[in-house]
């Protein structure tokens, strides 16, 4: 899917914001200290490390982000099934087809990157906890755990500090993880804060040993905050609509739950009714605003993240009440912390802007709230039927590119590079042969030597040229330099 989405639309800003900065780095640049960056360095060390290997190409870019959005749909369904069985689990990874980062947004950038790293890491955890492995192992998971802080601060940090919290009180204070059989309780956690302690040092030093910490801590942190939405919780959840619908899906979850009969009516399939009520709700809502509203700013399926959040703190309540002695302590943690990391990461555009690289988290609440329902075909035929609509949802999200309606979509052609190193990279017209020409007048006219300073920097000019940018700020745009 995200193959076909770049024949259909680029974003040339942020392709260039992403890769001029790789650039940077390749000609030995240091971020924070030669070049200010409001962004964690993970995304940017990793597209300069591609270039190093292979050269700068932007097919290697998109073969890089399906490799991603493969790898995520993948890790997305391996902790789906800590939760359910293998079918519903699969129908729960159906609509990631569309809703997969990469599918949304077709370039590399930090959000997915930051996801895909903590389902990589959690997969990792629930492996080291549930089964006899080395120290060394359990070391490894533990520094593991850090690189989500490097892809994105806002979701990273706290990603990091909750499973560390989690980590020390299943395996220390409760003594419900060894180090394999017959060691003793606790010793697969000390082996696992000792690796989350060294990798937090291990960065540290690095950050100290390139561009210093206290650059670092200023342009990531300080910097940064500033271009936070800075809304209330009123504001960014406030609408009636988003609550009555979060309301009616723990309601129907809750008398699932309860069953039994009451005046002859069976509780269970008024609770399952209930439960898909906001989905279907929302699929009918796409079909009339495509007719009534077609240029509507927030798509209908992002008002759906609201009633899941409170779907995943209902089903982490409950299983706080109840026994969790013999789970995992990834499926124990699940509702909270995607529950955490999707509050973190609306704080910078709330649900329409910085929700296009997490829904695997969307998945995985959802998998928490119907993993706590009875079992049986009742509950398998609601996940499909769910997953169906979402994945309706989905398409529909995808094709209108409503995450995408910063870029000017307004054009009758999109034009296709067809040659170079920008070749497969589509845009609307006539970007791309503006830029083209752009490129083609610097070559000609502007000796290498010569500096140039290309502003507002909302093309790979530096790269395509291979020029050395001269200037500290890498895009003047309030977003990329607060």
């Amino acid at each position: 899917m995200h193959q076909w989405q770049t024949t259909r639309i680029g974003v040339l800003g942020d392709f260039a914001y992403v890769v001029d900065t790789a650039w940077r780095i390749v000609q030995g640049e240091v971020m924070y200290r030669d070049f200010v960056l409001p962004h964690s360095p993970l995304t940017f060390h990793v597209q300069a490390t591609l270039m190093k290997l292979f050269g700068f190409s932007y097919r290697l870019t998109v073969w890089y982000c399906t490799v991603v959005n493969v790898a995520y749909v993948l890790l997305t369904y391996r902790l789906l099934r800590l939760l359910l069985p293998p079918w519903s689990a699969v129908g729960l990874c159906a609509p990631l087809v569309w809703l997969a980062p990469h599918c949304i947004y077709p370039h590399p950038f930090y959000d997915p990157d930051a996801c895909l790293l903590m389902l990589l890491n959690l997969s990792l955890l629930h492996w080291v906890t549930m089964r006899p492995v080395s120290g060394g192992v359990t070391l490894l998971c533990g520094m593991t755990t850090v690189l989500p802080a490097l892809a994105k601060q806002n979701v990273g940090y706290p990603y990091v500090a909750l499973v560390g919290v989690w980590v020390m009180w299943w395996g220390w204070l409760r003594e419900l993880w060894g180090g394999g059989e017959g060691e003793d309780g606790g010793r697969g956690a000390r082996w696992f804060m000792y690796g989350l302690v060294g990798g937090g040092l291990a960065v540290l030093g690095w950050l100290g040993a390139t561009c210093g910490v206290e650059n670092y801590v200023y342009w990531v942190f300080v910097s940064a905050s500033r271009r936070l939405a800075r809304l209330t919780i009123g504001e960014t959840y406030g609408d009636g609509l988003k609550w009555a619908q979060g309301l009616l899906l723990v309601g129907g979850w809750w008398l699932w739950r309860v069953g039994g009969v009451v005046a002859g009516v069976r509780l269970a399939r008024v609770g399952a009714v209930l439960l898909v009520g906001p989905f279907v709700g929302v699929v009918a809502l796409v079909f009339l605003t495509r007719l009534i509203f077609p240029d509507l700013f927030d798509h209908p399926v992002l008002w759906l993240w609201l009633p899941v959040m409170l779907l995943a703190l209902a089903a982490g309540v409950w299983r706080g009440r109840g026994s969790v002695q013999e789970a995992s302590p990834v499926t124990a943690m699940l509702p909270w912390l995607c529950l955490t990391v999707t509050f973190c990461a609306f704080l910078s555009q709330t649900h329409t802007g910085s929700s296009y690289g997490i829904w695997a988290l969307f998945f995985l609440m959802l998998g928490c709230g119907l993993s706590g329902l009875p079992e049986g075909s009742y509950r398998a035929g609601v996940t499909w039927v769910v997953a169906a609509l979402m994945m309706v949802g989905g398409m529909s999200y995808v094709q209108r590119n409503v995450r995408l309606r910063y870029v000017d979509q307004s054009c009758d052609r999109i034009q296709t590079a067809v040659s170079g190193p920008l070749s497969g990279l589509a845009v609307c017209a006539p970007y791309l042969s503006d830029f083209a020409e752009l490129v083609t007048f610097a070559e000609e006219r502007i000796p290498p030597e010569d500096r140039v300073a290309c502003i507002p920097q909302e093309e790979p000019f530096y790269v395509m040229t291979g020029r050395r940018n001269p200037l500290r700020v890498v895009v003047f745009d309030r977003t990329a330099n607060p």
